[in-house]
C-alpha cells in the first residue's frame, strides 16, 4: 500500500475515534442532565441526534470507499473493519444517550426516587468508563486494558437486575413513583445495552490488533 493510503487510514481512523467520543459525550450529558434533571442539557443531547446519524453515514462510506479504492489486506483490512463496526456501535450509544435525554426532556417536577437515581447513575458511570476503555485502546492500538471489560459487565448485569428489581418493588409500594420508575427501567435497559456496545466493539478492537476472534471473557482469561 502506497503512503497516501495510509494516511487516509490513519486519518479515517482518527475520524472513528473521534465519533465514538462525540457518542460518548453524549451518553455522559444525557446522564448528567438526568442526575442534575437539567431539562436543557437534555434538550441539547436531543438535539444533537441528527448531525450523529448524517456522520454515521459520511464515515460508513468512507470506509467502503477505503476498501473498494485500495483493496487493503491483512492490518489495513481490519482496521477498517474495526472502523466500521465500532461506527455502527457508537452510533448506538449516541443514540441511547438521545433516548434518554427525551426521557429527561419529560420529567416532571416529581422528585426522584433517591436510592434507584443513585444506583442509575453509578452504573451510567461504570458504563461510560467501559467506552472509555474502548476508545482509548482503539486509539493507541493496546488489548491490555480490554481485559477488564468482562469483569465490568458483569457488574453492569448485576446492577440491571437490581435496579429492575427495586423498581419493580417501589411501584407496588408507592403508585406515585409509576412515572419516574417506568423512565428509570428504560434508562436501564439503554445503559445495559451500551455496556453490551463495549464488549463487542472490545472484540473487534482486539481482532484489529491481533487478527483472533476471541470473545471479551476470553480476552479477560488472557489477560
Amino acid at each position: 500500500m502506497n503512503e497516501y493510503f495510509h494516511l487516509e487510514l490513519g486519518s479515517y481512523k482518527d475520524q472513528v475515534n473521534w465519533y465514538g467520543r462525540f457518542a460518548l459525550g453524549m451518553l455522559k450529558n444525557s446522564l448528567m442532565a438526568f442526575e442534575t434533571v437539567d431539562r436543557e442539557i437534555a434538550a441539547d443531547v436531543v438535539r444533537q441526534k441528527e448531525y450523529i446519524a448524517s456522520q454515521y453515514d459520511l464515515l460508513n462510506e468512507r470506509g467502503v470507499l477505503l476498501i473498494a479504492l485500495n483493496q487493503p489486506m491483512a492490518t489495513d483490512l481490519r482496521i477498517i473493519a474495526c472502523s466500521l463496526d465500532m461506527i455502527t456501535s457508537s452510533e448506538r450509544v449516541g443514540r441511547y444517550g438521545k433516548d434518554i435525554g427525551e426521557l429527561v426532556v419529560q420529567f416532571t417536577d416529581r422528585e426522584h426516587v433517591a436510592p434507584i437515581a443513585k444506583q442509575l447513575t453509578g452504573m451510567g458511570d461504570l458504563t461510560s468508563s467501559m467506552l472509555e476503555i474502548v476508545y482509548n485502546s482503539f486509539a493507541a492500538g493496546e488489548t491490555d486494558p480490554l481485559s477488564s471489560l468482562s469483569d465490568m459487565e458483569e457488574s453492569v448485569d448485576g446492577m440491571y437486575d437490581v435496579i429492575y428489581d427495586d423498581c419493580v418493588a417501589a411501584m407496588e409500594q408507592d403508585v406515585s413513583v409509576v412515572p419516574q420508575c417506568s423512565a428509570y427501567h428504560m434508562i436501564n435497559r439503554y445503559l445495559e445495552r451500551c455496556a453490551d456496545h463495549a464488549c463487542r466493539m472490545g472484540e473487534k478492537v482486539y481482532y484489529m490488533q491481533t487478527g483472533k476472534r476471541v470473545s471479551i471473557d476470553g480476552i479477560s482469561r488472557m489477560g
